[in-house]
Order: structure tokens, then sequence, then C-alpha cells
């Protein structure tokens, strides 16, 4: 069982990925999950001092399944499951006696999610974003590890936390990255085949942000002005001086 995510991109000059995961094996969905709320935490900080982000709940979209789903301004959501089938957008499990393994909401007072029954799962970005999260449930690594990739100009790899060979819990997991600098237009969610494995998961509470139409100043840009700075502020205080 494995859950991939891809993420297609536009070169621009950048500081490197952050990533940000954690796991929590979860006997239920109301089971405490401290681990995966401190990385969604520490993203949701991280996004704040870029700017702040936008939040997909996906609480006033339409049930049921979706060929092309406008989730967001500017985002489109698309993906087929391993039957070759459109994924859904559910309010309940999939396997109610067993939600865990299969995928839930995770929104506080909400219920509806993105259900992936293996396949994948395409975030659209109308406007390039440089960072993305989400919280991932009912994840399962049975006969091989689940993988996040993306490029920065290099292949990235991080593992997706999963609940092992468990056949009784699944993971509750959150995994972000913020990639500065770099203009991402397009994550692609992949949870296996029938050839490769597959797993039926949840998604829900995806938190990205839009690259600023102003670009970031490099660090060392950064240095150079506040030099001048310094140094002009130095000039018109030696020209007091000097009268």
């Amino acid at each position: 069982m494995a859950a991939l995510l891809v993420v297609a991109f536009l070169s621009f000059p950048a500081y490197g990925d952050i990533l940000y995961t954690g796991e929590d094996i979860m006997a239920t969905t109301s089971s405490p999950h401290p681990v995966s709320a401190a990385a969604a935490a520490s993203f949701d900080s991280a996004i704040t001092a870029l700017g702040g982000g936008s939040l997909i709940t996906f609480e006033s979209a339409p049930l049921g399944s979706f060929s092309s789903l406008t989730v967001a301004p500017g985002v489109t959501l698309t993906g087929s499951d391993l039957d070759g089938n459109n994924q859904t957008i559910r309010d309940t499990s999939n396997l109610p006696g067993f939600p865990t393994l299969d995928g839930y909401n995770t929104t506080p007072g909400g219920a509806n999610f993105v259900e992936v029954q293996a396949g994948t799962l395409t975030f659209t970005f109308a406007n390039p974003i440089q960072a993305f999260g989400a919280y991932f449930s009912g994840i399962q690594t049975v006969f091989f590890s689940d993988t996040i990739t993306f490029s920065d100009g290099s292949s990235e790899q991080i593992f997706i936390p999963g609940a092992g060979t468990s056949s009784s819990a699944g993971a509750l997991s959150f995994v972000g990255f913020t990639d500065v600098g770099k203009s991402i237009t397009s994550v692609t969610l992949n949870a296996g085949s029938l050839s490769t494995g597959a797993d039926f998961i949840g998604v829900d509470d995806v938190l990205f942000q839009t690259v600023p139409t102003t670009p970031v100043p490099e660090p060392g840009a950064i240095v150079l002005l506040l030099t001048i700075c310094v140094l002009l502020a130095l000039g018109v205080r030696q020209r007091y001086l000097i009268r």
C-alpha cells in the first residue's frame, strides 16, 4: 500500500525545501493525534511567516464522484481510482466499520473529505504555489513504505509515516513542505495500484500558499539592503555632526 506525492513545478531560484511530517496510529477517528497536529502547527506557523496561506476543508464541495472539481478559487481537483473511476468527496468512510483503515474527515466540526481509493489525485493551481500540506488518514504501509517526492531542481523524497504491518489500525499523518522561490503548478497524490499495492486513504485540511506577486528578496539582497540603509544613516549623522 503506497501513497506517493508528486509535485510538478517551474524552475525559479530557491532557498531549498523544508519538510513537516508527523504520524499518529489511530485506534479510532477521535483518538488523540498530538504528533501529526504538532507537524501541522509548525507548518501553519511557517506559512504564516511567509505571509499566510489558503485552507481547503472540502466542507462546501458537493458529495459524490467528480471528474474535475473546483475546490478553491484557481484550484482544480482531478483523479481516478485503481479501477479508472473518478475519485469521491464523502462525508462518511467507505469502510464504516474500520474508518481508520480507509480515511475520514479531519476538520474539527466538519464532515467532508476526499476519499482516494488508490490511483491518483491531482491538485492543479492556476496561480503557482510555493508551499503545500495536508492530513492523510488511513495510511497503511504493508509491503513497502509510502513516500512523498517532489523536485526543486533535484529530486527530493520523504516517507509518509504509516501504520506498518498492523491490520487493525491506520495512521493519521500530516505531511507538508515549503519551497520558497519555486513555482509549483500541480501536486499529485499517487496511492498505488493493483499491480504495485493499493491504499485507500482520506485527504483533508489542505493548506497551501500562492507564490507572491512581488518576489521574496534573496538573503544576500536583504543583507545588502540593510548595509545600504546603515551607511545612509551614518552619512546623514555625519553631515549633522559637521554642521
